[in-house]
Formats: structure tokens, sequence, C-alpha cells
């Protein structure tokens, strides 16, 4: 039974006129409210949301990387890792997050120029050194247009190069470090 029939069946006696144009308005503005409805259960995960989606980032404090426009299914999973991640400081933990994102990377320390550690023709590093460490970065995340997980003008193929992987280690390193990045080709 359709929602006009039904709205026409709480009605007393028959009405006519404009009354029935009201009941056709009333019963299309009744199914758009429950589409939404339907609409927002798929919003309240991250994984499929896509009109709530700028919300999930905005609590999670994601922003995109400026100079492109990223594809839903990256933003879902950048969201989706993020509510994921328990965080640490170890470098196992992020070569772990780095893997979990589909690169694989190897972390370096370099050793500061101080008496006693370094040997004659070692390589010489400013004091600053220590609160700085390296990634270096093999492998690349490729997404592909998918009906149902894509929105409409995006790319067939794309590749993000590594701003998502730098946005997420900005945002989950210690706070007194820098990280610098070192990409190497397969």
């Amino acid at each position: 039974m359709s929602l006009r029939a039904t709205l026409q069946y709480l009605m007393p006696i028959e009405l006519g006129g404009n009354h029935q144009l009201d009941l056709s308005h009333d019963a299309r503005m009744l199914d758009a409210a429950m589409k939404t409805g339907e609409s927002l259960l798929s919003e309240m995960f991250a994984d499929s949301a896509a009109i709530l989606l700028t919300t999930w980032e905005r609590v999670y404090g994601l922003t995109a990387a400026a100079g492109f426009e990223e594809p839903l299914q990256m933003r879902r999973d950048r969201v989706t890792k993020t509510i994921r991640a328990r965080g640490g400081l170890s470098i196992p933990y992020f070569i772990n997050l780095a893997a979990g994102m589909g690169y694989a990377i190897s972390i370096e320390e370099p050793i500061p120029s101080m008496t006693g550690w370094l040997c004659a023709g070692g390589e010489l590093m400013s004091g600053e050194v220590l609160w700085q460490w390296g990634a270096n970065v093999g492998g690349m995340n490729i997404y592909s247009f998918r009906a149902g997980n894509s929105s409409v003008g995006e790319r067939l193929s794309w590749w993000p190069g590594y701003a998502e992987l730098e946005a997420v280690f900005a945002e989950l390193r210690p706070a007194h470090t820098f990280v610098y990045f070192n990409y190497e080709e397969e």
C-alpha cells in the first residue's frame, strides 16, 4: 500500500479538490523522509558513509592533502584506519601501521655526532638529529573505481602518491619528533 493511500484512509470522509493534491504532496515528502532515514543507516558507519563523511573526517581531525581531490574509497579507508588505530611509539608500530595501509617501509634513526658513538670517517649529523627519524617507503595503493564505493566524477584509477601515508604519520608521530620520507622505486 502506498503512503498516499494510507493517508487517504486516515480521513473520515472522502474529500476532493486541493485536498487530493495535498495528499500527494504529503506522501512524496514522507517518501523522501523515509529514504533519507534509510540512507542514514549506512551513514552510521565510516566505511559506508558518503553524506556524513566530512563529519567523520572533522571528528577525527583528518584533512585532505592540498592539491588534489581524494576518491571516496580513500577517504573512507583513512577514517576507518584512524578509528582502528590504537597508537604507539615504537618502530614496529609504525612499520605495521604502514603495512596495514599497503606500504612496505623501513625506519631508520640517524645517530648524532657524539664522542664515543661514531668512528673515524662516520657520517656527521647535527645535534638536532635526536628528534628526527626517517621512513624509507616502497609500494603504492591503487584505487579503482567501483560502483557503490566510488562517487560520480572520480577517476577510473587513482593512486595517492604518498600523501596518505605522510598525513597519517604526521598525525600519529610523537609530538617532539620530525619524520622525513625517502621514496624508493620498486
